[in-house]
């Protein structure tokens, strides 16, 4: 087992910091989805070819319509391309070879985003502030007690977890391997923190700093298909996922997880059978290789509404609170909003029945008087590795790391102990990732249970819970 000093949880340092949290004040308009219509890339187009067609000949239909040629992919017959006119893209709709030319669409981190000091739902709190830093000595997050503190021969060790995302930091709790993809310049280093953040929940290293992953032992692979912003496309994400099925076998270790905590909502007129993202994920999934997505952070819409997490092949997973908040005082008056228990949903999360299972995306709330605002709930994200430091912080950007983005790592580290431990048949195949389907669910905690409805829905979240209770994500004991 992993020693008792480097597994210990220093409670002084999880003291709640009231000036940093995300604060909820009470009688405010709801929040929306803030990806309802997702925004196409300006002159940017992913084209789909007959399958079959070489890349030498997608390469010569996009240079002959005058469309400049972004990426290539391997393993699907399509590219994405920009091109400078109408012209450009007729010309290549009218090849032969070509199948259908659609926008490629802007993704996103599925953090929850940040709001605007006046106070909003998850606003008020973050801004631009420094991150207050743990740097003294290893932290377990509750979010990974909650899943399962990793053991020897149980921590991941030996399996390869690619993390499609903004980028892998220097941090030094973190070893990612030099093998890599960046859709952007020539470097995997993060400028952004997300994928940091996310990259420490995942396989953070046993060591005397920061934190302790679920699957410590793991490897890390940086695939960075958003930018210092946190944006990409459906097409900087179809290439990462093509190169990680191209090279997935090719590294050491193989990559058999992929974490994708990005994500958009469906366009008008597009469907999950239909998005220029599926092929790319059914081809992972038929190779075997477990694609876990971030079912997102708008509580007013359904998974399925939602790409790449919607998608059948996926492993979806909805956020919950890690542990139970306190409550000093009655938030809007009204003693029926109670408190914020464990394994509560989060007040953010999409929901609905495609989801696998839900794991913790954020820490707690407290509902407490903080002087001239009176009552108000404030929300506490996940501890984890921090960009451009040697410790941990709640914090990505200066805001509170709350959402399904950091959900999803615990499950992709789930699934690395599943795989280390061969509790599933190694067929390399479908069969194989849904039998690691099979087993998160069969294994869920508290499950028919949780997820709690959370005490605000429809009051400050517009949510209505599916009903499905799917249980609390579990690693291997």
């Amino acid at each position: 087992m992993l020693s008792h000093c480097k597994l210990g949880v220093i409670a002084a340092l999880l003291i709640p910091m009231a000036f940093a949290q995300d604060v909820v004040q009470p009688g405010l308009a709801p929040g929306t989805s803030r990806d309802r219509v997702p925004t196409p890339a300006p002159n940017a187009y992913i084209v789909t070819f007959r399958t079959g067609t070489p890349k030498s000949a997608r390469a010569l239909a996009a240079l002959q319509s005058g469309a400049q040629l972004r990426f290539n992919l391997d393993n699907v017959a399509a590219v994405v391309v920009t091109v400078s006119n109408a012209a450009a893209l007729n010309a290549l709709r009218n090849n032969p070879a070509v199948l259908r030319a659609v926008p490629d669409y802007v993704v996103r981190t599925t953090e929850k985003p940040s709001g605007t000091s006046g106070g909003k739902p998850g606003g008020g709190g973050g801004g631009t502030s420094s991150p207050l830093t743990f740097n003294t000595r290893q932290i377990i997050p509750y979010e990974v007690q909650r899943i399962g503190i990793p053991g020897q021969g149980n921590d991941g060790t030996g399996i390869g977890v690619a993390v499609v995302d903004t980028g892998i930091d220097s941090h030094p709790d973190l070893a990612p391997s030099s093998s890599s993809f960046t859709a952007f310049g020539s470097s995997c280093q993060d400028d952004h923190g997300h994928a940091t953040h996310v990259s420490g929940l995942i396989a953070a290293l046993n060591n005397e700093i920061a934190i302790v992953g679920v699957a410590p032992g793991a490897k890390l692979y940086c695939v960075k298909v958003l930018d210092a912003t946190g944006s990409g496309t459906d097409g900087t994400t179809m290439a990462g996922l093509d190169w990680v099925l191209t090279n997935r076998n090719a590294v050491t270790p193989p990559i058999r997880v992929v974490n994708l905590s990005l994500g958009r909502s469906l366009a008008l007129g597009e469907t999950l059978e239909n998005t220029a993202l599926r092929p790319i994920i059914q081809a992972l999934y038929n190779a075997g290789v477990v694609v876990v997505a971030a079912a997102g952070n708008s509580p007013d819409l359904e998974v399925s509404q939602f790409v790449p997490a919607g998608l059948p092949e996926v492993i979806s997973v909805a956020s919950t609170v890690a542990i139970n908040g306190i409550r000093t005082c009655y938030l809007n008056g009204d003693p029926a909003l109670g408190w914020v228990p464990a394994d509560t949903a989060s007040g953010f999360t999409t929901d609905g029945p495609a989801v696998t299972i839900s794991a913790p995306g954020e820490e707690h709330t407290d509902i407490v008087n903080l002087g001239s605002a009176g009552c108000v709930g404030l929300q506490y994200g996940a501890i984890s590795t921090t960009r451009g430091t040697t410790g941990a912080t709640r914090k990505v950007a200066g805001a509170e790391a709350r959402g399904t983005s950091f959900a999803a790592p615990l499950v992709s580290g789930v699934v690395a102990r599943i795989i280390q431990k061969l509790l599933v048949p190694a067929t390399g195949d479908a069969a194989e990732v849904e039998g690691i389907r099979s087993w998160i669910t069969a294994n869920a905690s508290r499950k028919n249970e949780a997820p709690l409805d959370h005490p605000w829905a429809n009051v400050n979240y517009p949510y209505t819970y599916d009903g499905k209770r799917e249980g609390i994500a579990q690693a291997p004991k």
